[in-house]
């Protein structure tokens, strides 16, 4: 490769990280109100819950605030989908620099939220739906077990990334700063996936998962201001 061609190379993942990290500061701020959406709402209406609360999960949805539901719809699927072409952004300048397996992390969040904007559309509009509209009981069951098993596999999907995007930074040196953050998103990342695991084998623990994506949504708000001023990711 010319020496001209590598400056247009970095240029390129230089404009590309700071993009994207602009649209992560977006997209995280979006899913913090969204996650403050969810713990304000009924939490076995929203999070994932064990066969045995599905009719308190029923009961909590007839009861519930309509219009607070259907706002998570509306910033989460907003939300969603920001932050999800924003890490795809972060992860092409990630590969274009030669860090594949920070990039391979990027991608990971960008699948867990394409994830969830499926979740926050069942939440923010089909189960509020389906259990005012007198949907059979079993219809009902149906439509929540896929929502609370796509809320775990999403945040499976964030825990891992996660990992995979910090973990490398803890391994060799850095600034205090960049490892105190790394620190912590490995604490989240651990946290996602133990979560997502034991909610996977019926451990009734969704509200764990809401803990897990809130101080994410947090995490990568410093993350993409970092990289949208330095192009650091």
């Amino acid at each position: 490769m010319t020496e001209g061609r590598q400056v247009e190379t970095k240029d390129a993942a230089s404009a590309a990280i700071r993009i994207g990290g602009a649209g992560v500061v977006l997209g995280a701020v979006m899913i913090a109100v969204v996650s403050g959406l969810y713990a304000a709402s009924p939490t076995a209406a929203t999070m994932p819950v064990v066969t045995a609360r599905l009719p308190e999960a029923l009961e909590a949805l007839r009861a519930s605030d309509g219009m607070q539901l259907w706002w998570i719809g509306v910033v989460g699927l907003t939300g969603d989908v920001i932050f999800a072409a924003a890490a795809m952004m972060v992860a092409f300048g990630l590969v274009l620099r030669g860090q594949p397996i920070k990039a391979a992390g990027w991608l990971g969040i960008a699948l867990s939220n394409i994830i969830f904007v499926s979740v926050d559309a069942l939440v923010g509009r089909t189960l509020v739906a389906a259990a005012s509209s007198g949907t059979s009981e079993a219809g009902f069951v149906a439509t929540k077990s896929f929502s609370d098993a796509l809320f775990i596999s999403g945040t499976f999907a964030f825990g891992a990334g996660t990992l995979l995007l910090f973990g490398p930074v803890l391994i060799r040196s850095g600034t205090f700063s960049s490892r105190a953050i790394s620190f912590l998103g490995i604490a989240v990342g651990l946290l996602g996936v133990g979560a997502a695991l034991i909610c996977l084998f019926g451990a009734d623990a969704g509200q764990l998962l809401g803990l897990v994506i809130a101080a994410g949504s947090a995490i990568f708000l410093i993350v993409g201001m970092r990289a949208a001023k330095d192009a650091l990711a």
